[in-house]
């Protein structure tokens, strides 16, 4: 006997479904996506790349430039470092005195603005920049929009915020300073000649000026006012004798 043949299904059969990879491989297993950061804590991971004992970001302000002031000219010099101005905690010291630095993140090249701010005695406010003694004397140029500008305020709190982590560096290490330490400098303060460092304030008291009308807008197209001396050369001799009394030499 011939085999029987089975009878055809004549029903229609579906088209067959189109293959890619997402729908061939396992399913993907849910990874959480990191929780988003806030600016603050974008900046200090980029600083702390660069300065690794930055602790916190205390104030930020959005725009200044570094000036330094040029002894024989007797005017103000453009470094050419501008950006965002950050006032910044340090880790303690080693005796655990608190730290503060200030921070110009530099827009215009690699080289950066780093000052340790020690006390508000190497410090002097003259509108419209403040004026810091460091390795050189510096001029930090603040931007501030006139009123009811946001940033109206801007230079003004950012110099108060300045001075004040300068004082509270300046106290925190005296309050954590060996008892040993404070000893030996008064032995040395009694015994050294009465010549004395002339202060930021003493040097520029009498050279304040005052430009309300200096924005961003001509910042970069007109150089910083330049102090003029009361009479020729005086800064400059009070410069000179500040450096020699620092040195020892006076």
């Amino acid at each position: 006997m011939a085999p029987q043949k089975k009878a055809r299904n004549n029903q229609p059969q579906p088209p067959p479904q189109p293959s890619d990879y997402e729908t061939d491989a396992a399913p993907a297993v849910d990874v959480p996506l990191p929780p988003p950061r806030s600016n603050e804590e974008l900046n200090l991971s980029v600083l702390r790349r660069i300065y690794p004992d930055l602790d916190t970001i205390e104030h930020v302000t959005p725009y200044a430039a570094l000036y330094t002031f040029n002894l024989e000219t007797q005017q103000w010099e453009k470094l050419g470092i501008e950006g965002t101005l950050f006032l910044c905690q340090l880790t303690p010291s080693p005796t655990g005195a608190e730290r503060f630095c200030a921070i110009i993140y530099n827009r215009r090249g690699l080289d950066n603005f780093y000052q340790e701010l020690t006390s508000s005695d190497e410090m002097e406010i003259s509108d419209p920049y403040v004026i810091i003694q460091g390795e050189l004397v510096y001029g930090i140029w603040i931007f501030a929009d006139p009123p009811p500008a946001s940033t109206a305020n801007c230079r003004v709190e950012t110099a108060a915020k300045m001075m004040e982590v300068a004082d509270r560096a300046r106290a925190s290490r005296e309050a954590t300073q060996p008892a040993a330490e404070v000893t030996d400098q008064v032995e040395h303060a009694s015994s050294a000649p009465m010549g004395r460092q002339l202060s930021l304030r003493e040097l520029f008291g009498q050279q304040r000026e005052q430009d309300a009308d200096f924005s961003i807008h001509n910042h970069n197209s007109h150089p910083m006012p330049p102090i003029a001396p009361a009479h020729p050369d005086v800064l400059g001799q009070l410069f000179r004798k500040a450096k020699q009394n620092h040195n020892g030499l006076g």
